[in-house]
């Protein structure tokens, strides 16, 4: 139900909305340090029991080798917790998606 308009379609296979959301969080929790991403949200910031800013890995499910038939977000904080943020399907486009570049 997706139709590409970019002549290396083949790249963009996983990219329905899942897989474009899977990437876009990724990206934008790896694009910056926790520490900043907080700042500019105006949340507080998480320090570990050494007093530093706590630091964050985001790698996709597959990236992370989380066995899991859904796509995702896996979370690593350097003060030794985990997340993972579950990418889930509630409704599906009712009309053809085209992916633009």
């Amino acid at each position: 139900m997706y139709r590409h308009d970019h002549p290396d379609s083949d790249a963009d296979e996983d990219l329905g909305h899942e897989g474009l959301l899977e990437a876009l969080v990724t990206h934008l929790l790896g694009s910056d340090t926790l520490e900043q991403l907080c700042t500019d949200a105006d949340l507080p910031v998480l320090i570990d029991s050494d007093g530093d800013p706590v630091t964050l890995t985001a790698r996709t499910y597959r990236d992370a080798g989380v066995l899991s038939m859904n796509r995702g977000i896996f979370l690593d904080l350097s003060d030794g917790s985990a997340f993972g943020l579950t990418v889930t399907v509630s409704r599906r486009p009712g009309a053809e998606v085209t992916l633009r570049h």
